[in-house]
């Protein structure tokens, strides 16, 4: 999970902006369908992911809540992780599971958030992705994300991220990576929709080969 962490807030700090206001203020609320294969054969997990961009001090986070009016269903983070880097402030849960047996649902969410100084401030945001991934296989996930951008991850043995992006024109092969990156261990290949909406993760790879 940890490297799934950095991954995704790499992503996000590319697409979302910043501000700068004293009151408390969420600028923009960002949600990624993420669908983890785990291996070839079966379908995949599913979860959301919330990124909310705050203007205020994204250490005053206290909590924060997101509901689907049309289900009913609501999540309620009472300690969203925080994440402060190229001049934009976060707050966000990358586990938000759908009650078991369901799946998450399509269409407007509204979130809540607060601050440990009492404030609070409402935005929304869609959820949308083609039901056909909740059955599909790694090999043909592709097919259902609308313009997808192909992008590799590369992990050393203990998660950490050593790379986030389109691959190198050389990596023809995992000897080429492992060139470039020689304390690499592990890659997933991600599949990202325009916007974040749809993340597909790829079984994980091993870079060297096992004696």
């Amino acid at each position: 999970m940890k490297f799934f962490r950095y991954s995704l807030i790499f992503l996000f700090s590319l697409l979302l902006f910043s501000c700068a206001e004293s009151e408390t203020d969420v600028v923009s609320a960002s949600a990624s369908t993420i669908f983890d294969f785990t291996d070839s054969e079966n379908p995949p997990a599913q979860r959301l992911a919330v990124f909310l961009q705050v203007t205020n001090a994204v250490q005053r986070t206290e909590s924060f809540s997101v509901f689907h009016a049309q289900t009913g269903y609501s999540w309620n983070v009472t300690k969203p992780e925080i994440f402060t880097g190229l001049n934009k402030s976060y707050a966000f849960s990358l586990n938000l599971n759908a009650p078991e047996g369901e799946t998450i649902p399509t269409g407007e969410y509204a979130v809540t958030y607060y601050d440990a100084a009492g404030g609070d401030d409402e935005i929304k945001f869609s959820v949308n992705y083609k039901k056909e991934l909740l059955s599909a296989t790694a090999e043909k996930c592709r097919d259902f994300i609308t313009n997808p951008t192909e992008n590799i991850a590369i992990y050393d043995e203990t998660g950490e991220l050593l790379f986030m992006g389109k691959a190198k024109n050389n990596w023809k092969n995992n000897e080429a990576i492992l060139k470039d990156y020689k304390l690499a261990s592990t890659k997933r290949t991600c599949y990202v929709s325009p916007g974040n909406a749809v993340i597909c993760l790829l079984p994980e790879e091993k870079l060297k080969s096992e004696n």
